[in-house]
């Protein structure tokens, strides 16, 4: 496994729910926001303004006068849903949520002739590349990410629960659709750094300060399934994107990382880690020493909890993860109203960290 170390000592991010832009801004999430190249560039400035306005004082998110910029994807938001509607599920978008994937349930002979995506007959594809396009031409340049998911995760939004069946049942099955998702969020991936040179931020917000170039694999629904399957199933596929999509994290938002951080130690080349919140963070460490494990905060208790809780669990979690130079925080889709004295005492307790450290 490569060490990973930040250039930001224990870097913090914050993501919001779209219900936060959306009551307190008047953002909108239906189509255009995705898909639209001009409603994608004021929404971007918008966005930004509102984050450096409003949070700059606090050290994040600063940014000296923003302006329009080329930008694809909802690095603002955490919104998978892509390569699902791309093997061709169904989307529900709508003003105040990230978009929601209708699981298409697909029959056992649909998942047994199931093929990787063919991007160059694909709609979904081909809108996205004209956006790209249309950037390019009127700026030169094209930025951004477009969370990319995961394996088990599409596969859920392809056959439901059906897959842990297959998994259990009939394992060649199983691993038909496995493989076709990992061929195409490979290409997908390999496609969207090739334009923008990144591909991850908009999973979670901390590579920017780790890593940019950070392909980050999200695996929230491996929280389903026992280490055993995922190591017996699923590793071999955390480790072929490991092998071609270099550098390789592993977003792991469940309550149970811990239970799988033995089997992700086994993927090659795995240097990156979302830690769930719940999870037990010191053993996590001790699975897997030389990785920068960025550790997730409830934002349910973020919204809940007074600032002095707040500050005790971050100082409490900064201390399990016990290395400071390969250890960040964030708390990912906050409630629209989460309190900014909250937010503060997150800033606040992480600072105070950061000075047992910083030589003065």
């Amino acid at each position: 496994m490569r060490g990973l170390k930040s250039d930001t000592l224990l870097p913090i991010a914050f993501v919001f729910h779209p219900e936060w832009w959306h009551k307190n801004y008047g953002l909108c999430f239906e189509r255009d926001f995705f898909y639209d190249p001009d409603t994608r560039v004021v929404a971007d400035l918008k966005m930004r303004k509102i984050m450096n306005d409003r949070f700059g004082g606090y050290g994040i998110e600063r940014e000296i006068q923003p302006e329009p910029r080329p930008c694809i994807g909802a690095v603002h938001l955490a919104a998978g849903y892509i390569i699902s509607e791309m093997f061709g599920c169904d989307i529900k978008f709508s003003k105040e949520s990230s978009p929601q994937v209708i699981p298409k349930n697909i029959t056992d002979e649909e998942a047994d002739r199931i093929k990787p995506v063919n991007f160059a007959e694909n709609k979904t594809f081909q809108e996205l590349k004209q956006m790209v396009e249309w950037f390019k031409e009127r700026f030169g340049y094209v930025i951004g990410d477009i969370n990319w998911q995961g394996v088990l995760n599409v596969a859920l939004d392809l056959r439901g629960d059906k897959i842990f069946i297959d998994m259990m049942q009939n394992q060649e099955r199983a691993r038909g659709i496995f493989s076709a998702i990992t061929e195409t969020i490979k290409e997908f991936v390999s496609y969207i750094r090739g334009e923008t040179g990144t591909s991850s931020i908009s999973v979670n917000r901390t590579i920017k300060f780790v890593n940019p170039e950070l392909n980050l694999h999200s695996n929230c629904s491996v929280v389903m399934i026992s280490p055993d399957i995922y190591q017996d199933l699923l590793l071999e596929y955390d480790t072929e994107l490991a092998r071609v999509l270099q550098p390789y994290g592993i977003h792991h938002c469940g309550n149970n990382m811990h239970l799988h951080a033995e089997g992700y130690a086994r993927v090659e080349g795995a240097s990156f880690f979302d830690v769930g919140w719940g999870s037990d963070i010191s053993l996590c460490r001790q699975k897997l020493p030389e990785a920068f494990l960025n550790l997730r905060y409830d934002p349910v208790k973020m919204r809940q909890a007074q600032p002095d809780e707040v500050s005790t669990d971050i100082q409490k979690m900064l201390k399990q993860s016990a290395n400071p130079e390969k250890t960040g925080v964030c708390c990912i889709n906050m409630g629209w109203d989460v309190p900014d004295k909250n937010i503060r005492a997150m800033v606040h307790a992480v600072d105070e960290y950061r000075k047992q450290f910083t030589k003065h």
